[in-house]
Order: C-alpha cells, then structure tokens, then sequence
C-alpha cells in the first residue's frame, strides 16, 4: 500500500514539473539563461540544507514533494558525503522554476532494510568504496524496485572501487537484468536528454572518467537502477551559499570546476532532466 502512495506521488509530482517548467520557459535555458537573470536581480534566501528529523508535521510538510532519500548501508560506507549535494540540487530546481516545485530536504540515512523505503520514488546511494548490500538488504530494495521505486547510483569518485562494486550488486538485486548505456541516440533513452533541457549528449564537463553515460538496469520493464559514473554529488555540492550575485553559490570541488560556471550550470541541468526521467519513466 505505502509503494502505491509513492507511484502516485510520482505521478503527482511528474505533472507538477512539467506545469512548473511549462510555466517558466526560461528555466530551459542552460548557462546565462532567464533563471539566473531572475536571480541576480532579485535577493536569494539563503538555504543551508540543514534538517531535523522527520516528525509528524515534517511527514505532512512532505506530500506532494520531491525527497530523495539516502540510503544508509550496513557496510563500511562514506555514504553522508557530500552533504549539501542533493539539499542545492532541489535548491536549483526550484530556483528555475519560480518556486513552483516543491521539494522537501531530509538528509538523514535510510535503513535499506527499513520498511520506510517504500514511501519514497527515488532513493539515493553514493560513497568512494566498494560495497556489499547484505541478503537482507539485496531482498528488500528487489521488493522496493518491483513496487515501483528507483534506485540511485553515484560513484563519489568517478572511477575505482564503487565502481567497481556496482555489477555484482545490481545482479544481485535484479538477477539477470543487463546494464544498459543511456545513450540519447537510443530511443527508450531520447527523454533523458530533451525533458527540460536540450541535450546533445551527456554534458562534456572536463576530464573522460566525468562525462560517461549513465547506465540502466530495468526491472519489469523499466529503469528501476540508474548508475551515475560522473560524480555528480559532488558538482551538486557547494561551499558557498548562493547569494543574489552569485546564484550558483561556490563549488566546493575546485578540481570539478574547471569550467567555472557553466560546467556545473550543465550539471545541474542534466540532473534535472534526470530527476524529470525518473518521475515519468
């Protein structure tokens, strides 16, 4: 019953961005377009990301919203990193549209094994080791993904051990299920690259280990697993605060930002057209 309430929520939500989006047409824009216009004219309340744990008003504050929640694993894992990443991604989304979506932040750690995890569409998990879900894990994400739940990958380093981990764990949860690129020229993948934003591809933002495919491992018919080989956690993350002048706030990876504005502009915008996919496929 509680996956059924998120599959709806899904839905909900999915309407929701495509009226916020269709509402701001300049939110489509990537690097110098409207939103940020908008945003260095006008003073920006500052959100440090910070939460409290979920009580009952917090769990009536959240319907309707976007949260993405992060797993927390039995083994050894830096799962918490980076943890201003999903609070400034939502934070960014809701910034190019106005305010229109609403989102809720609550980066407290998730027990896979919690029943909890069936009251959310999309889960995250991101670390720079290697993992193991334990039996007891790998048995309740497989129920979560067959009711409808997706999963999110992020390699926290863009290369070694988590990668390195991902295969055997995704077999584990769906045996069988084969780890497709998503790539734009692939039909069941076109979304992913046109949702919201225009994409000719995966965002070219640097070094090779950052700008690879993301990958899809379908359950029932659908991209339950999506793996993110680039890090992006870590361009999500920020050490300044946005201010009016600065809509973006400061990267708090320098060796990501080579590019200055316009590489994390790209993935913050990729990263939406993610978020929109996941709602609606």
């Amino acid at each position: 019953m509680r996956m059924y309430f998120a599959i709806c929520m899904r839905v909900g939500i999915a309407v929701a961005l495509a009226a916020a989006f269709l509402a701001a047409p300049s939110a489509r824009a990537v690097t110098g377009g409207g939103w940020l216009q908008t945003g260095v004219r006008k003073e920006i309340k500052l959100f440090d990301g910070r939460t409290k744990a979920a009580g009952r008003e917090d769990e009536i504050d959240r319907r309707g919203k976007i949260v993405i929640r992060r797993l927390r694993p039995q083994c050894h894992s830096d799962w918490s990193n980076d943890p201003t990443a999903l609070p400034y991604l939502f934070y960014q989304l809701s910034t190019r549209t106005d305010g229109m979506v609403p989102s809720y932040v609550d980066n407290t750690g998730l027990d896979i094994v919690s029943e909890e995890i069936f009251q959310y569409p999309i889960i995250y998990f991101t670390s720079h080791f290697s993992f193991n879900f334990t039996d007891e894990e790998v048995l309740n994400l497989r129920k979560y993904l067959e009711r409808g739940g997706t999963l999110w990958l992020d390699d926290c380093t863009g290369c070694g051990p988590f990668m390195e981990s991902v295969p055997q764990n995704v077999q584990r949860i769906a045996p069988g299920s084969e780890m497709k690129q998503m790539l734009r020229e692939t039909p069941e993948f076109f979304d992913l690259y046109n949702l919201v934003y225009p994409f000719d591809g995966v965002p070219q933002v640097g070094k090779e280990q950052f700008c690879r495919p993301l990958q899809a491992a379908y359950v029932r018919g659908r991209p339950a697993i999506i793996f993110c080989p680039n890090d992006y956690g870590c361009f999500w993350e920020i050490s300044t605060p946005p201010t009016a002048l600065n809509p973006m706030g400061e990267g708090a990876h320098g060796y990501l930002d080579e590019g200055g504005f316009k590489v994390r502009d790209l993935v913050y915008a990729f990263s939406i057209n993610w978020l929109f996919y996941t709602l609606t496929h």
